[in-house]
């Protein structure tokens, strides 16, 4: 089947209590929706269809007037908002588009606190926890061990570490921590690990070069370190065990691999044409120059926008299943607040790059695990003045900068991380079950990651016998790869 992308119309019938209800708050796009039936309707629409232009030219790739459902991979509209079946998005590939769920995007890519790719290097504290927000809000209180850090680059720190989770870090050139350092879960690292102040690991630690510290030293565990590699304590020092048996080598934590990185300009191109725009309708304009604060309602759905370049406030209420493709960047002067009502979900995918000159928030700190962002620019997200944020942020291919003290109710993936001050992140580990209303993933695979982060032993997805069956940083207890939330 052809998935080109065609100009053509949309026919839906709406029930006219919502029409006016989204009417009232989202300016008419040229009316593209008509009736096909009358009397009530028991749901918000029916099912959607998309038809091609009747000449057949170079757009419709030759489909003439066939009609084809709508989105032609991920269901109905209906079915969509109903909850019926998972929330889809279309992805492009070599072999056509196909549909991916969205929960498995975000529960494959959200498995890190904070991860980056060209490593990390900074002179200010950071601090990470964890909760699972389907348990109830964040409270600081109960301590839980699921809050990882990973870098594919070198990990420098001048100021405290404290991981509530493991500690990892795939660069040949090591670990430098020259504050004090609390990692409760592992340590992973590839090279030589200098400390220059008092290092605690709560679990195992795994050393592929020599151990060098000016101070105290405490591994709950084991210490795993490679043959021949050396040992120089400055302080007290305190280790459960010693395994120098077998070479210790780290894979990278952060999937930043070109294949593996998800196509989110490509994402945002299959839905410029194929959305549910004139559902509503909504004009795909309609941020592109904002004056005056705005405040939106968008309702469930799968929503296209040109851009977002506001001079004002605005802020969105996501109601329902909603994901929301927006084709350039996103730049607001007096800041960005999108709030996720209970019970609802967002997948945000920018093709651009983000500034914000204000707040900029992005789904509830009570709930970060049902907001998902994913960045497709190469440049920045310049979040200057944010000073908390909440969701899941993705954004491999840009900068994330940060102009002060930052506190962050969700996760943080980026090719690079830059700190202006105090970064603490409450991980939610409700995302790692972001896709539990998925269809089953396929019985063959390539990696954990085609078994929604479990182990993928001889090509196919089984039961884990090791942690190293899983997709880092999770852990193997019983058969199943879990984050470690001792």
């Amino acid at each position: 089947m052809s998935h080109s992308r065609a100009p053509g119309y949309l026919w839906t019938v709406m029930c006219s209590r919502q029409r006016g209800r989204i009417a009232s708050t989202i300016a008419p796009l040229a009316v593209l929706a008509v009736a096909l039936a009358s009397g009530a309707c028991g749901t918000d629409s029916v099912p959607v269809l998309f038809a091609n232009d009747a000449d057949g030219g170079a757009d419709g790739a030759g489909l003439g007037d066939v009609l084809v459902p709508f989105p032609y991979d991920g269901g109905t509209r209906a079915e969509y908002c109903a909850g019926s079946g998972p929330p889809f998005v279309v992805v492009p590939g070599d072999g056509g588009a196909t549909a991916e769920c969205a929960g498995r995007i975000a529960e494959t890519h959200f498995r890190y606190a904070l991860c980056t790719c060209e490593g990390y290097v900074s002179n200010h504290a950071l601090t990470t926890d964890a909760f699972d927000s389907s348990q109830g809000a964040y409270d600081a209180g109960p301590l839980h061990v699921g809050a990882s850090v990973g870098t594919n680059g070198s990990f420098n720190a001048t100021g405290a570490v404290t991981v509530g989770g493991s500690l990892w870090g795939s660069d040949p050139t090591g670990i430098t921590l020259s504050g004090r350092t609390d990692a409760q879960g592992e340590l992973h690292c590839e090279g030589r690990l200098n400390s220059g102040q008092p290092l605690r690991v709560g679990a195992d630690a795994f050393l592929g070069g020599d151990l060098v510290t000016q101070s105290d030293v405490t591994v709950v565990g084991t210490l795993h370190q490679s043959p021949g590699k050396t040992s120089s304590v400055g302080g007290t020092k305190s280790i459960g065990a010693t395994d120098t048996s077998a070479n210790v080598t780290v894979p990278p934590p952060c999937d930043c691999a070109p294949a593996d990185l998800v196509d989110i300009a490509g994402i945002v191109e299959e839905y410029r044409a194929h959305n549910d725009d004139a559902a509503i309708p909504l004009d795909p304009r309609l941020f592109e120059n904002v004056t005056a604060p705005l405040d939106v309602t968008i309702p469930c759905g799968r929503f296209f926008f040109t851009r977002i370049s506001a001079n004002a406030s605005v802020h969105l209420k996501i109601e329902g299943r909603t994901a929301i493709f927006v084709g350039g960047d996103v730049a607001v002067n007096a800041g960005l607040v999108v709030e996720v009502m209970p019970g609802s979900e967002l997948d945000l995918f920018i093709a651009g790059n983000v500034v914000s000159g204000a707040a900029f928030s992005i789904g509830s700190a009570a709930n970060p695990a049902k907001a998902r962002t994913y960045v497709g620019g190469g440049g920045t997200v310049n979040l200057q003045k944010a000073a908390t944020l909440a969701g899941n942020l993705y954004a491999p291919r840009a900068e994330i900068v940060l102009g002060g003290a930052a506190t962050v109710f969700g996760s943080l993936f980026a090719r690079r991380l830059s700190t202006q001050g105090d970064l603490t992140i409450h991980y939610d580990e409700a995302v790692l079950h972001a896709g539990s209303g998925c269809p089953p993933t396929a019985t063959t695979c390539r990696s954990c990651r085609d078994c929604a982060n479990q182990a993928c032993t001889g090509g196919a997805c089984g039961a884990c016998t090791s942690s190293a069956d899983c997709c880092s940083p999770l852990v193997c207890r019983s058969g199943r790869c879990i984050a470690d939330i001792r």
